[in-house]
């Protein structure tokens, strides 16, 4: 994917697997999102008998059968957040459904599932857990958030946005709600609520990465160049290595013909002749033809591997060329 794609798929996500089922409350008529592997009729994910062993995955529970015994779901808990602590996120999740055998209406405890199992990309779990928090707590703002930015990269974007909402209504200081909010208004072309939504993410979380990145490129969007580029050099002055932000820099810097700091933008996250190459692609897409000819026949002299893609390139804009 060249970096001009790249940045053009900055706020879309990948897809979950799941069905989704939807039942509204009275008061905050908060939307309970059921992510299922097998349709809303059944959900095969939740206990059985008095188990939640189901929201489990990882390491293979008998790793973990000669764990002492435990008094209380309370010490559950406490364990489960140790072992969370110390980066072993199998047996916390291990030791929070010991803890819900003990006291099933926590809901914390399945909020604390779900967002492991998200972060490990165990999805249906994820989603399982965070919808049994919210049958607990149906005000619950951590699993709000979590299952609305599930819906977000499933492209589910209005049920998303609801979600989202009600989670930073019952908790103000939900940055990744917040975050997430801006992306989807974005994406939907209003620009002044996306960056409110920044702004509001920032103060909670001043010195985020993904937050300067994304009102970076929400400036870039409205042809705020030089906010956009203040922006992006701040998040590259907390994370010199952010690939994402290298790449909407070089973006921003062949849109605005500094081609030399363009290609040394690039020239951090790809190769010369990779950057030469999205270079051509960006001013193609501003029908700049020459130029995008230009790069395209410079990266097929950097690279002899790139001579066909780069000459694939060359004769698509020459056909563009030859139009006008």
């Amino acid at each position: 994917m060249t970096a001009y794609q790249h940045t053009k798929e900055l706020h879309q996500g990948s897809r979950v697997a799941g069905w989704h089922c939807l039942r509204k409350r009275r008061g905050l008529g908060v939307i309970l999102t059921a992510l299922l592997l097998a349709g809303c009729a059944s959900n095969p994910a939740v206990k059985s008998g008095n188990s939640y062993t189901e929201l489990y995955e990882g390491t293979s529970e008998l790793t973990f059968s000669t764990l002492m015994p435990v008094e209380s779901a309370e010490e559950a808990i406490a364990r489960g957040d140790a072992a969370y602590r110390k980066g072993k996120v199998d047996e916390a999740v291990f030791e929070y459904i010991r803890s819900l055998e003990l006291d099933p209406d926590n809901a914390d405890t399945f909020y604390k599932i779900g967002a492991i199992n998200l972060h490990k990309e165990a999805n249906n779990k994820a989603a399982s857990a965070f919808r049994l928090a919210l049958e607990k707590d149906a005000t619950h703002p951590g699993a709000l958030e979590g299952l609305g930015l599930m819906m977000m990269k499933q492209r589910e974007y209005e049920q998303a946005r609801t979600m989202l909402e009600q989670a930073v209504e019952a908790d103000n200081n939900r940055w990744q709600a917040l975050n997430a909010l801006g992306i989807m208004a974005d994406l939907r072309g209003d620009f002044a609520d996306a960056r409110s939504y920044y702004d509001r993410a920032l103060a909670i979380s001043p010195r985020n990465v993904k937050l300067h990145n994304n009102l970076g490129y929400s400036y870039y969007l409205i042809g705020h160049w030089e906010r956009a580029e203040s922006q992006y050099q701040t998040a590259l002055g907390l994370a010199p290595r952010h690939e994402r932000t290298w790449r909407n820099l070089g973006q921003l810097y062949t849109r605005l013909e500094r081609y030399d700091e363009a290609l040394e933008a690039f020239a951090k996250v790809m190769s010369k002749a990779d950057a030469l190459n999205t270079m051509g692609y960006i001013r193609m897409a501003e029908e700049d033809y020459p130029q995008a000819e230009t790069f395209f026949e410079k990266a097929a002299k950097v690279s002899p591997s790139y001579h066909v893609t780069s000459n694939e390139n060359l004769e698509q804009v020459r056909r563009l060329i030859a139009r006008e």
